[in-house]
């Protein structure tokens, strides 16, 4: 299933009736608002606490994983402001109460903060076109590397690429049966079987709408994007990695290579002069 959003859908969020959403979630720059095909999705802290299907313009509530209240809220148009406020409680509770797995998620979304819709965003070298990513693949981020350089951002002789991003968090999540070396192969595979060209298609019809719906801002002086590099590029971004441990060395080990990306030098703006090579990483890291 596509990415990309009905133009009806996408035309009630800028003029009709969820315009007030809209405005909303581009005020509170705590919320990020996902193209989910059928559906927008709202998250707070990587939580997923609003749907709005596009079809019937229904709302579906946050999971009640997240609480066990059975008379909890239910968001209309009427009470929208108040379910938020209620809803991000929730995840805040949830969050420092529960076994939290929204860690890396959380990350995310301060990735898109920081590269969409922060005072910086302009100056960073990507634009986060996705996150949480489930079509043809499972990915953490898809992004749009897009260079901050005057020239790049005229599209003079500069082709954008498409660029996945996986987030690991911890020394525990690269050695796990989610680790570095499955998550190389099931992108290996997911270019090698699937089909790429639709990919690239929904992803530039993505951030064309995120655009439009003014989910990545001050791009209003740049032409749009309607072509790619046939390449995709995929990258490790690790977070909150333990310098004493061995965890990560063993698992590069055994691999040919890989790409990894460095803050620059804090902080979660994402920079194409960052990225590195699995040995310099390793000569650098170790």
């Amino acid at each position: 299933m596509a990415r990309k959003i009905k133009q009806a859908f996408l035309d009630e969020l800028l003029t009709g009736r969820l315009n007030t959403i809209l405005k909303y979630v581009r005020e509170d720059d705590t919320l990020n608002l996902e193209l989910r095909g059928k559906k927008i999705t709202i998250y707070y802290r990587g939580g997923a606490i609003l749907s709005i299907h596009q079809d019937t313009y229904s709302f579906e509530s946050l999971s009640e994983k997240y609480h066990k209240d059975n008379t909890f809220i239910i968001p209309s148009l009427d009470n929208f402001e108040y379910y938020i406020q209620k809803a991000k409680h929730v995840i805040d509770v949830y969050i420092t109460t529960k076994i939290n797995h929204l860690g890396e998620k959380d990350i995310q979304q301060q990735i898109a903060r920081e590269n969409n819709y922060s005072p910086n965003s302009l100056d960073t070298d990507y634009f986060i076109i996705d996150t949480e990513y489930q079509d043809l693949g499972r990915f953490d981020i898809v992004a749009l590397r897009w260079d901050s350089t005057s020239s790049a951002r005229k599209l003079l002789k500069f082709i954008p690429t498409i660029t996945i991003f996986e987030v690991k968090q911890g020394y525990n999540s690269i050695s796990n049966k989610s680790g570095i070396e499955k998550h190389i192969n099931d992108f290996n595979e997911f270019i090698s079987k699937r089909d790429i060209d639709s990919f690239k298609m929904d992803m530039i019809k993505v951030f064309y709408q995120k655009r439009s719906l003014g989910l990545i801002k001050g791009m209003d002086k740049y032409k749009e994007v309607n072509a790619v590099n046939p390449d995709i590029e995929f990258v490790f971004l690790l977070v909150n990695y333990k310098h004493d441990s061995t965890q990560l060395k063993k698992a590069l080990q055994n691999i040919e290579d890989c790409k990894f990306i460095y803050s620059n030098p804090m902080g979660y703006g994402l920079y194409a002069r960052n990225i590195t090579s699995k040995d310099e990483f390793m000569n650098r890291f170790f």
